[in-house]
């Protein structure tokens, strides 16, 4: 038993130190652009497709709600989220939904520190695809959207259920409540 408590409590600490960096990573990127360039201010990185525009936004991703004053509301949700997320984490040992969860902890984590401490969040990517303006985004937004796509697809395509074992399939409490639940 001791070295499954071992092995739990190093990848533990390996997905909090992932978390970690991820944060860093949003948290950084923030703090140099919000202290290099002016709010409107935009720099072309490929010229007619990715500027690198600093904007505010006080709602949620892509600007949504961005005329309502529920910075404080989103970024309690963000951490309550984050906090009930942390729970679930601990109930896989998969690591696409260890990866997937960590992106999304830390995303979230990264907007609400700025929505809770500044009363908005940082926003500089800044795509046009296909002439289209897309809404500017931060390296927490991208987080978030890109580990909610990494568990939908693990979700998807790839997680099965686990089998049931020769006692679950005999044992009478367990065949009693597969009956209730129909």
């Amino acid at each position: 038993m001791k070295l499954k408590t071992e092995t739990f409590k190093a990848k533990s600490m390996l997905w909090f130190i992932i978390v970690i960096v991820m944060l860093a990573m949003d948290r950084l990127t923030k703090y140099y652009i919000s202290t290099t360039m002016e709010i409107g201010e935009k720099a072309s990185v490929v010229n007619n497709f990715f500027y690198i525009t600093h904007h505010t936004n006080k709602g949620a991703a892509w600007g949504i709600f961005h005329n309502a004053d529920m910075t404080l509301i989103l970024g309690i949700m963000s951490v309550v989220v984050s906090i009930i997320m942390i729970f679930i984490f601990f109930k896989f040992d998969m690591w696409p939904v260890h990866l997937s969860f960590a992106m999304i902890i830390s995303g979230a984590l990264g907007n609400a520190y700025g929505r809770i401490l500044h009363g908005k969040v940082t926003d500089f990517l800044d795509f046009y695809i296909f002439g289209y303006d897309f809404p500017i985004f931060n390296v927490a937004d991208m987080m978030v959207t890109v580990g909610t796509i990494i568990l939908v697809v693990y979700i998807i395509f790839f997680y099965k259920e686990p089998e049931k074992t020769a006692i679950e399939e005999t044992d009478p409490k367990s065949i009693q409540k597969a009956n209730d639940e129909q």
